[in-house]
Order: C-alpha cells, then sequence, then structure tokens
C-alpha cells in the first residue's frame, strides 16, 4: 500500500510540475515576448521628403537631406550639395532593417550607459512632405563579442555585433545586430559626391596637359600607337595611367574656393563616343596644396597634396617615355 500510495504521490507532484511549466509557458513567456516589437520602425519610404540626422562625430551638428522632384541633396549650414550615389537609400535600408533581438532595459535610468541619451547619441528623424515626424530614432553604442561558428572565422570562432538603439520618444532600449553607429553616424563630407572622374577609358584617344612655362604636351593615339608630344610613348605605362581615369573619386573637399585667375594647370580629355572632359588645377594657399575641379563635377573642389589626386592625373611627359629612353 505504502508503495503505491508513494507512486501517487509522485504522479500528483509531477502533474503540478506540469501545471506550472503551462502556467508558464501559455501566461509568462508571451507577456515577455509582447514588450519586444518584431519591427522597430516600419514606415512607406516615398513619404519621406526630408531627412535630419544629428551625427556624434560632427557633436550633433545637423545634417539635412532633402528630396526635390526625386532627387536628394544634402546640406550643412549654408553648403549643399548633391547625395553619393545610394546614400539615401542606404540609410532606409539600415534603419528599416532594425529588427529587435532583445529589450537591454526599459528603465531611464540605464540611457547613459547605452549612450542613448541626447548628448551621446546619433539621432534621426525622417519627415513628410508636410513635415510630419515619421521616425525618430537615437543610435547609441555598439559591443561585440567571440563566438563559436564552425563555418567562420580563423579557428572556427566568428565576431557578433550588437547596437543599442531606442525611439526618441520612448524608455525602451532595445538590442539590434549589426553595426548601425558606423553606417549612420558619418560626418556630413561622408554623404557628399566626391565623383571627380568616370569615364570609358578605352575610348580616350587625346589628352592635352597645359603645364607652367614650356612644358605642355599631348598624348595621343595615332592608329593604336600613343605618343607623348613628338616620342613614342611606352604602351604599358600609358595604360597603366588611362586605367586611372576610369574612376577617381576626390578626397577633401575645398568648399568656398573660387578661382580668380587662370587655372595653373590644365588637362582635356577626348576620346570617340566619349563625352570630353577637363579638369583644371590651381595652386593652393598652402605650400604643396593643389586645388581641382573637374568638369564632370563642375561644383565641386578638392584640395590635394602632390602625391594625391594631383600626382596622379598631371604627369610630365618623360614619364610616358621614360621607358623607351632607357633602352
Amino acid at each position: 500500500m505504502s508503495k503505491r500510495f508513494n507512486n501517487k504521490r509522485l504522479l500528483y507532484l509531477l502533474g503540478g510540475l506540469l501545471l506550472i511549466l503551462f502556467l508558464t509557458v501559455i501566461i509568462k513567456i508571451p507577456k515577455e515576448k509582447a514588450t519586444l516589437k518584431s519591427k522597430l520602425i516600419d514606415i512607406d519610404t516615398s513619404e519621406v521628403s526630408q531627412i535630419i540626422l544629428y551625427p556624434k562625430v560632427s557633436n550633433g551638428n545637423a545634417v539635412e537631406f532633402r528630396k526635390n522632384n526625386g532627387k536628394w541633396t544634402v546640406q550643412q549650414g549654408t553648403i549643399s550639395d548633391v547625395t553619393h550615389k545610394g546614400a539615401v537609400q542606404n540609410i532606409f535600408n539600415e534603419v528599416l532593417g532594425i529588427k529587435p533581438q532583445s529589450l537591454a532595459a526599459n528603465d531611464r535610468s540605464k540611457w547613459e550607459e547605452y549612450e542613448l541619451t541626447d548628448s551621446l547619441s546619433t539621432r534621426i528623424k525622417f519627415l513628410s512632405g508636410k513635415g510630419k515626424v515619421l521616425v525618430d530614432l537615437l543610435i547609441g553604442k555598439f559591443n561585440y563579442k567571440q563566438v563559436n561558428n564552425p563555418y567562420g572565422g580563423y579557428g572556427g570562432s566568428n565576431v557578433q555585433i550588437t547596437s543599442f538603439v531606442r525611439l526618441y520618444d520612448e524608455k525602451e532600449i532595445y538590442a539590434v545586430d549589426g553595426m548601425l553607429p558606423f553606417a549612420i553616424n558619418r560626418s556630413f563630407d561622408e554623404w557628399r559626391d566626391k565623383t571627380f572622374i568616370v569615364s570609358n577609358h578605352d575610348n580616350i584617344t587625346k589628352i592635352s596637359f597645359n603645364f607652367p612655362a614650356d612644358s605642355s604636351y599631348n598624348l595621343i593615339r595615332k592608329d593604336s600607337v600613343w605618343y607623348a608630344g613628338n616620342q613614342k610613348a611606352d604602351s604599358s605605362t600609358v595604360a597603366d595611367y588611362l586605367n586611372t581615369l576610369g574612376f577617381m573619386e576626390g578626397q577633401t573637399f575645398k568648399d568656398n574656393f573660387k578661382p580668380v585667375l587662370n587655372p595653373d594647370y590644365r588637362m582635356i580629355v577626348e576620346g570617340n563616343n566619349l563625352l570630353n572632359f577637363s579638369v583644371n588645377c590651381y595652386y593652393g594657399d598652402n605650400s604643396g596644396e593643389y586645388i581641382l575641379n573637374s568638369s564632370l563635377n563642375p561644383d565641386g573642389y578638392f584640395a590635394s597634396k602632390e602625391n594625391e589626386i594631383f600626382g596622379k592625373l598631371f604627369k610630365p611627359k618623360n614619364y610616358f617615355v621614360k621607358k623607351q629612353t632607357t633602352q
């Protein structure tokens, strides 16, 4: 009898534990999940006509994006420019792609710890054409940790990166995958179009170099042979140089530069089925500084040192014929 009684007690105990587990599953866990949004931001990007970014890297100085006739410009202070290709779409992709992985905190006292106060965070707002705020998001710190992954990384390990965000009018802090601060926390110049030269370099047939003094010359192709002035040019050297003319970006903007004299250096690029373009170069105010401007981006002026854009573009005649003369 005692054995049967003990078995019955064990069955009751097991039943009680199962009931507790059942109640936990149907009550507690769904309640915890209910506090975690499956999607933090859900808007129609076609309604967005303005984006105001307060990047931490710029001490919160606003960077403003505006859409006019379907095209986006970016402005800070009195300086306005076109955005580089894909800039705004990348912002949409990053922000709309936020999927909370966990609720990191639910307390205002944790805002500073996660760098989600006004002064510590990067803030971004999306506005409609009528000025309605569609999204107001704060992006805080990020952290990373090593995780075991048999398919990635050296020795089967990998890095998991987590960023922390919150909606401006809410106190909840969410942990999200990825390096969101690096994608959004960028200075004004990083959003601007730095395109300097884009060309189909295979179609180039002539480059006129105008240098100070008597050092000007033409690099020209005649019957598939290149000549620098009246001397035959080294074909591999010319090919390497033309490759640099396929695509080139400026680095440091020289805003408010207004040339008052003719350029000190100039190159004109011509070809077949090619949009001819020119590059003007001026001496800068500082020693060893050059200011360059391309007709392909006429509003953009870029500063260069001798070994940067200037040195890559403005080659003396002997650069192309030196290999011929050493044989």
